[in-house]
């Protein structure tokens, strides 16, 4: 009697299994079905707009709005690839095809609440779709409680060519972010489309190093008319930030005017001047300033001197010599230690 119902209960088991496994095979199925269906709607649909993007044929039109009224997220998805090919007047007369269809307001709603992910994508997304309405949308979003979809719809705004200032909150928020690299984009992007709110940055002394040398930082990348001006009037700021951010523009901008700024900052009071001119030193392969370098391999600071040391393996045979004839000289003190480790890395790197 004991065995058998152990029988009974296994067979049971047994069929719950089976039928369990059935379900997850049918579910399965069913999930592939509907994503080669999507598949074949999203081929069809890429193949109906590229085409139509070349010919304007109004019954195509017709059709293609219908098809993306009626599944807004694969539209979405969809459109985003395809104004990445599709440029000009293309790409104008298709983003007018999608605000029809309703791709706009969905992805404006999105901007207004929903997960993070999802306003982030509306943020992007509305690059796109050129209206009062965004500008308008996006100016909210920029108050967003999210620090990525705050800027990300400040650099959608500035892309846009929108009136978009620096205000008080956006500044502020800027200053408060961690990532350095937040900052970068959303600088570099203001830099392109207002760089005169930039400029008023960089001269306001009442702002944070942080702020201004990021925007220092993002105008000299544009090349803008006058950065090398800008750039020199700062050159005596009593804020170390400010002096390293010049050395390091100054580096990136290679303009002669700049040598003299660079050759002064070697033996300025403060390491982190000293370490960022020798960076431009060699990075510039300025071969008139290896002696200073040569100095500062005796720098009290440690990255002073490796940065030094770098920057005269970086100035060709001559700083190369330099270096190994400190290592057979000076053995096992500082100076030769110093050219000895930033050969070592030389041949590492090679």
């Amino acid at each position: 009697m004991f065995l058998t119902l152990i029988w009974e209960i296994s067979l049971g088991l047994a069929a719950i299994s089976l039928a369990t496994m059935m379900i997850l095979i049918v579910l399965r199925l069913k999930s592939a079905g509907r994503i080669r269906a999507e598949s074949e709607r999203r081929d069809t649909l890429l193949d109906q707009m590229l085409e139509w993007t070349e010919t304007g044929d109004a019954g195509q039109a017709a059709a293609i709005t219908t098809a993306l009224s009626q599944d807004t997220k694969l539209a979405t998805n969809l459109l985003i690839e395809v104004f990445e090919i599709v440029r000009g007047e293309g790409q104008q007369r298709l983003a007018a095809l999608a605000e029809a269809a309703g791709i706009g307001d969905r992805l404006r709603r999105d901007l207004t609440a929903g997960p993070v992910r999802n306003r982030l994508a509306a943020a992007e997304g509305l690059a796109w779709f050129p209206s009062a309405a965004t500008s308008e949308a996006l100016g909210r979003a920029v108050l967003d409680r999210h620090d990525d979809v705050s800027f990300t719809a400040a650099t959608t705004l500035s892309a846009l060519d929108s009136d978009l200032m620096f205000d008080e909150a956006l500044i502020t928020r800027l200053a408060q972010v961690n990532s350095s690299r937040r900052i970068e984009l959303v600088l570099a992007q203001f830099a392109q489309t207002r760089p005169e709110a930039l400029l008023q940055l960089v001269v306001d002394a009442h702002r944070s190093d942080r702020i201004r040398t990021a925007s220092l930082d993002a105008l000299t990348q544009t090349g803008i008319e006058g950065i090398l001006e800008l750039i020199l009037s700062l050159e005596h700021s009593p804020s170390t930030d400010m002096r390293v951010a010049v050395a390091r523009n100054l580096g990136s901008l290679g303009h002669p005017e700049g040598h003299h700024t660079i050759a002064r900052y070697l033996s300025d009071a403060r390491w982190e001047v000293r370490c960022k001119a020798s960076e431009a030193v060699g990075r510039l392969g300025l071969l008139e300033l290896g002696p200073q370098l040569c100095d500062l391999l005796l720098d009290d600071n440690w990255w002073v001197r490796h940065r030094a040391g770098e920057a005269l393996a970086k100035l060709g045979d001559d700083g190369i010599n330099a270096l190994q004839e400190m290592v057979a000289l000076a053995g096992q003190t500082p100076l030769g230690q110093t050219a000895e480790h930033v050969l070592a890395e030389r041949r590492r790197s090679a």
